[in-house]
């Protein structure tokens, strides 16, 4: 017996496991979007489960931390000596911290679904293609930080 054969008795039988979208596109979305990006991903997983209305306060706490974080950062000038250090262009520096922390709302995100990742995995679903919210993650997300940094520019 393999060990994901003790994990079926707790799927139920009359219930089919939810398809969730894939975490490889999930990942993507994080990464060039931003923590928007995650966000929108996210909440379209959490709409496939039943649970958006349980989940939206989650998700919106997250987000806010996300954005939260490099506006406290700034306000103490700890983030501009961060952007002085990498060199480079302020604009593009302040976009890649931003990745970075798409990459944590990301793992933020995955873990309040980890449950049903694993579920989904232990019944054999491998993931459904995520294009519309991962097109709709990327717009939103793209837009969501070209208007953070340049709020944080011009503040």
């Amino acid at each position: 017996m393999a060990n994901d054969d003790l994990l079926r008795p707790t799927l139920s039988d009359t219930q089919r496991v939810p398809a969730l979208y894939n975490t490889t596109g999930f990942f993507l979305s994080a990464f060039f979007a931003g923590p928007m990006g995650a966000i929108v991903y996210g909440g379209a997983n959490s709409h496939r489960l039943g649970r958006l209305g349980k989940d939206a306060s989650t998700l919106a706490l997250i987000l806010a931390a996300a954005y939260y974080v490099p506006y406290v950062l700034y306000q103490h000038g700890w983030l501009q000596r961060l952007m002085t250090l990498a060199g480079g262009n302020e604009t593009r520096n302040y976009e890649l911290f931003l990745r970075a922390l798409g990459l944590l709302t990301f793992g933020a995100v995955y873990l309040m679904h980890r449950h049903f990742f694993r579920a989904a995995g232990v019944a054999g679903s491998k993931g459904i293609p995520g294009w519309i919210p991962g097109i709709a993650a990327l717009v939103s997300g793209v837009l969501a930080t070209a208007v953070f940094v340049q709020w944080l520019l011009h503040h």
